[in-house]
């Protein structure tokens, strides 16, 4: 039996009277409790796809069903059959047995925030329910070159059989901590022991009396994509303030969490190192810089939910790109750009007046 929680949102104050139908909508919704499912005879695409009885087994990917986010049920299905009878009987492609029990973890998407707010909790619920000494965990080859990775994956006591790139696997016995339903939705119990369990070892690895910002700007000038186009003002009007600029790539992960458990108020673009507000403490304030023309047409919002999630105040502006013509991506191989690729990765321009008045006011209600 699954059951389900409903999760309503506070939307933030400050927020533009044009955007707010855009966040109405999805200031509450469901999310599934997730569960551990344990399945006999399961295919495994490299993606991290399962299939069982010729279906996409529920939980083993975000967007399956529903209508939150785009639904990719159909096309990933096909795609996961195709590769299951190719490896059944023919040749193309690698494919892998394994014996013994093993967990999986990983789905369709990777990157550092899906890695610390939907890879992570999969692993800390197989902990919790006393698997990690009974099964192997697979590990796509690629991550061993992934230090963020590599260095969380070393903290539990769990041994790993590696597989090789672009290989599916056909598992006699697969156990499957589900993941959320929707890109953004998110369980906060289960974030909020995800976070205590990574920041313990930050505490651990990261030498008493080391000084980090506790009022941060992440910038992104170092991606080179989707950054602050005005940032030099925008750091200009923080440091004022006493914020301090920051670049998490220039830090190991253990230092990201270390220094957001301590930090204040948080400031970004959106992106996957907004993800680390997770581990600020409850009551800590984030500030997410939004892509307004993108937002009207395909966001969700997931670091607001991420933030009621953890406990987090949330607050948010958006704001305006530097290329307001509408194009579309440039076509690669079979498949023509939708408008939102474009408009996702276009630089904005921040309105320093608005965040300064919003940044004032939020450091008067926390002093």
């Amino acid at each position: 039996m699954s059951f389900e929680e409903n999760i309503t949102v506070q939307i933030p104050d400050n927020v533009q009277a044009e955007y707010l139908p855009l966040m109405k909508p999805r200031a509450s919704y469901n999310v599934k409790i997730p569960e551990i499912r344990r399945i006999k005879n399961a295919f495994i695409s490299h993606y991290g796809l399962v299939l069982h009885h010729g279906l996409l087994a529920k939980g083993c990917a975000f967007n399956l069903s529903g209508t939150e986010d785009n639904t990719f049920y159909y096309p990933f299905w096909k795609q996961t059959l195709e590769e299951y009878a190719v490896c059944k009987w023919g040749k193309s492609l690698r494919s892998v047995h394994m014996k013994e029990p093993c967990l999986i973890i990983h789905s369709k998407w990777f990157n550092y925030a899906f890695w610390v707010n939907a890879y992570l909790p999969r692993l800390l619920m197989a902990e919790e329910a006393g698997l990690l000494d009974k099964v192997k965990l697979l590990i796509p080859e690629k991550w061993q070159h992934i230090p963020f990775v590599w260095e969380t994956l070393k903290t539990f006591s769990i041994t790993m059989e590696i597989i090789p790139d672009g290989a599916h696997v056909f598992a006699d016995m697969l156990y499957l901590p589900e993941t959320r339903k929707w890109t953004a939705s998110f369980y906060p119990p289960l974030i909020q022991k995800t976070r205590e369990r990574l920041v313990k070892e930050a505490l651990k690895k990261i030498p008493d009396g080391a000084i980090y910002p506790k009022k941060v700007y992440l910038t992104r000038a170092q991606r080179g994509v989707r950054c602050v186009e005005n940032e030099t003002e925008v750091m200009n009007m923080l440091k004022e303030y006493g914020f301090e600029s920051v670049t998490f790539e220039n830090l190991s992960v253990w230092e990201q969490i270390y220094m957001m458990h301590h930090a204040s108020v948080f400031i970004s673009l959106h992106g996957a190192g907004f993800s680390n507000l997770m581990f600020m403490k409850p009551g800590a304030v984030c500030y997410e810089l939004i892509n307004g023309p993108y937002a009207k047409k395909e966001y969700t919002f997931p670091f607001w939910k991420l933030a009621h999630a953890a406990g987090v105040e949330y607050h948010c502006q958006f704001c305006e790109i530097k290329d307001n013509t509408v194009k579309k991506t440039m076509k690669i191989g079979k498949a023509e750009g939708r408008e939102t690729d474009y408009l996702v990765n276009q630089n904005v321009l921040v309105d320093t007046v608005k965040l300064s008045d919003s940044v004032s006011q939020i450091l008067k209600n926390i002093s």
